[in-house]
């Protein structure tokens, strides 16, 4: 049987970094603080779809977090590229909670970092990282699927869910599937606060839970598009329909658009930024093109030293869909707490993420520099 050689060098790679952390105890990582921290996934996962990262933000004097990727090469190093904002920045702490919601349909199938970064008001960002992780949102056509094995009918009763355990829905939009996985066809998209009775959650360590839909049929949802109320400790271990086949993707044409996002002005408040203290960056985002954007974007902040480049903090901010003609500033507030009486340079980028369409995107950059003033740092 051949085995195709990509798939395999994951599964080497896998059992190396298994190796490595029954030896270490952790993969490329310090002990992180436990205020500072992703606990969910742990290294060596694969992920898809949308994903709940856990853990805690809840370090003193802290400004904002935020969660950020980066694509890792064959050898599990990271590609010489800025990371790429998983999540917009939040101010509200988390003490082994959600910290936020990686989207990984946005991400190409490969080897990530998943990055957590804490601003600190008048310190130093503290940051953990978890690698590698595999995202797989599109397994080979060839991957063995399980297959069905034709039995005489059985007939059981049906497991009887807690009485009162309801899911509701989290998010603007949800899609309930025919099973417990993005790659099950979608029921129907329930809106924002619709709540559904809870049957069961699913055998295969999903997380995803079967409901009852108001026009009674069942189907499944996501833990990360629901809200659960009620006893989930004695659900019924349901087991979903088998995985449909792999269809073929069918090419699609290249959208093109006659939107096209320009980097403006920077403005830093106050000018002369001082060690250990916050700052904001402004940075004007333009719509020089002909057509709104499609969807709204963010833009990455990375803050390096200009003698070596090393980054000394990072941040992110968002913007909304631009009409033609249309700019907005995007404030970001920042601290730097190293390396003052030395210039400082800022590298500004608009949707590192390549996710909205965009007619030219050679403008979506912009720098300027600064010295660090030293103010009361030793």
């Amino acid at each position: 049987m051949m085995r195709h050689p990509i798939r395999v060098r994951w599964i080497v790679l896998l059992a190396l970094a298994a190796l490595l952390l029954a030896v270490t105890g952790a993969l490329a990582q310090d002990a992180p603080d436990p205020n500072a921290a992703i606990t969910w996934p742990p290294p060596v996962y694969l992920l898809s779809g949308a994903v709940e990262i856990r853990g805690s933000a809840n370090v003193a004097n802290m400004t904002n977090y935020f969660l950020e990727f980066r694509e890792l090469n064959d050898n599990l190093e990271a590609e010489d590229t800025p990371p790429i904002p998983a999540t917009l920045p939040r101010s509200t702490p988390v003490i082994d909670g959600v910290l936020g919601v990686w989207d990984t349909t946005l991400a190409n199938d490969g080897v990530y970092e998943l990055w957590l970064t804490v601003n600190i008001s008048g310190g130093q960002s503290v940051r953990h990282r978890v690698s590698p992780l595999r995202v797989e949102n599109n397994p080979p056509p060839f991957a063995v699927q399980p297959t069905a094995t034709l039995s005489a009918p059985v007939v059981t009763q049906e497991p009887v869910a807690p009485s009162g355990t309801t899911a509701t829905i989290a998010v603007a939009s949800a899609n309930v599937r025919t099973g417990d996985s993005t790659d099950y066809p979608t029921i129907i998209a329930l809106p924002l606060n619709t709540e559904l009775p809870v049957i069961g959650i699913s055998n295969r360590g999903t997380g995803w839970y079967q409901v009852r839909l108001p026009d009674g049929r069942a189907g499944w949802a996501a833990p990360s598009v629901v809200r659960i109320s009620g006893d989930t400790s004695s659900l019924p271990r349901l087991q979903p329909p088998p995985i449909p086949a792999t269809r073929t993707p069918t090419p699609v044409p290249t959208a093109t658009t006659s939107a096209d996002l320009v980097a403006g002005n920077v403005v830093l408040d106050p000018s002369n930024p001082t060690c250990q203290q916050t700052f904001t960056v402004g940075f004007d985002v333009a719509n020089l093109g002909s057509a709104p954007t499609t969807v709204s974007g963010v833009v990455s902040l990375v803050d390096s030293r200009a003698a070596d480049g090393s980054a000394q903090g990072t941040t992110i901010g968002g913007f909304p869909i631009l009409q033609p003609g249309q700019t907005f500033r995007v404030n970001m507030p920042l601290t730097i707490s190293t390396y003052y009486n030395e210039v400082h340079r800022i590298t500004l980028t608009i949707d590192a993420g390549f996710s909205i369409p965009d007619r030219d995107r050679s403008n979506n950059t912009r720098t300027v520099e600064y010295t660090l003033q030293k103010g009361g740092c030793p």
